[in-house]
């Protein structure tokens, strides 16, 4: 008798529908911050990551039918795929693939009619979070990175205007994460060597992602949306911004002050075309990227007064945060 119980039950068993992904596409945007975690069943999260209120995040796949955590690609993470709670956001999309239209982009979310975002990162803050990435590993207090504004990218927009004419291996290997596996970026040597300053992610293939995920829909040559983009960075990097962040290393500052120092640098009204996005570390909030609207030809250091002043307002997103100082806390 036992032995015929057994066997129905382990019919029963293989019978039953085995628990597996399901395949997801569209957008996750979150409404609080919650853990990415690497493992569900671990909960393991290396570089303590958290998605960001208001931040729009590819999605990727549920754990099951009925969800009860999404995995998604959190841009920067070591590993960039993560699973999180599906109540920390919504998201726009069914198991069957039907997407509704995107959602905004994080910080830029609110530039409506806005032609490019400026993306940069803190980057102490950035390596703090992600000490694993290559250009993380040999920090130093007499760094460029240590006092200035890093290079995270050029976005053109809407938000969807990424990967133009670009083959499904390299889309793939741009969303996986797997940058060093993307063709190399040939830039001519003074270019080169001012980009890798700029952009220490280059070391992690940043450079290569950003080029096939955004640049390739900028509408030039890979040599001038980079001269362009390291061109802005001059322009934001010798002004009164990144002399407020340098000068307040280790202690906390508001959007008030990110904000008005550029509008000292960049004219009134300017502070409001920029977005803080903030992060979470043990106890501290740090400051880890600014975006920037900017609309208009980009033509030199001194085209991003008009530039920014032609951007549409944002709602300002963090409102305080810590300068975090560079080498890992």
């Amino acid at each position: 008798m036992l032995r015929k119980i057994l066997a129905i039950a382990l019919a029963a068993l293989l019978a039953a529908p085995a628990q597996a992904e399901v395949p997801l596409t569209g957008y996750f945007t979150a409404s609080k911050a919650c853990p990415a975690y690497q493992s569900i069943n671990r909960q393991t999260n290396p570089g303590n990551i958290q998605i960001r209120p208001g931040t729009a995040y590819d999605l990727i796949a549920g754990n099951r039918d009925r969800p009860t955590h999404l995995w998604i690609v959190v841009p920067g993470a070591q590993p960039e795929r993560r699973w999180v709670e599906v109540d920390c956001g919504t998201r726009a999309t069914d198991a069957e693939g039907r997407v509704d239209a995107p959602p905004p982009k994080p910080a830029p979310s609110t530039y409506r009619g806005t032609q490019y975002i400026l993306a940069v990162n803190w980057q102490p803050a950035f390596c703090e979070l992600s000490s694993r990435a290559r250009e993380c590993r040999d920090q130093r207090p007499n760094s460029f990175e240590a006092t200035n504004f890093a290079l995270h990218g050029l976005w053109p927009q809407p938000r969807n205007n990424q990967y133009c004419d670009v083959t499904a291996g390299e889309r793939y290997a741009s969303q996986d994460g797997r940058w060093r596996d993307l063709p190399r970026i040939d830039l001519p040597m003074a270019l080169r060597r001012e980009l890798e300053q700029v952009m220490p992610g280059a070391l992690s293939g940043l450079d290569r992602h950003e080029w096939i995920k955004h640049g390739t829909c900028y509408g030039e040559s890979v040599d001038k949306y980079y001269a362009d983009s390291l061109d802005l960075m001059l322009a934001l990097n010798a002004s009164p911004v990144a002399e407020l962040f340098a000068a307040n290393i280790g202690k906390r500052i508001t959007l008030a002050q990110i904000r008005a120092a550029f509008d000292e640098g960049f004219g009134p009204g300017a502070g409001e075309r920029v977005n803080v996005s903030c992060a979470q570390d043990g106890n501290r909030t740090l400051i880890t990227e600014l975006t920037i609207g900017l609309t208009g030809t980009i033509d030199g250091p001194d085209s991003f007064v008009s530039l920014i002043h032609a951007a549409s307002p944002t709602d300002g997103g963090c409102r305080s945060g810590q300068v975090d100082a560079v080498g890992l806390r």
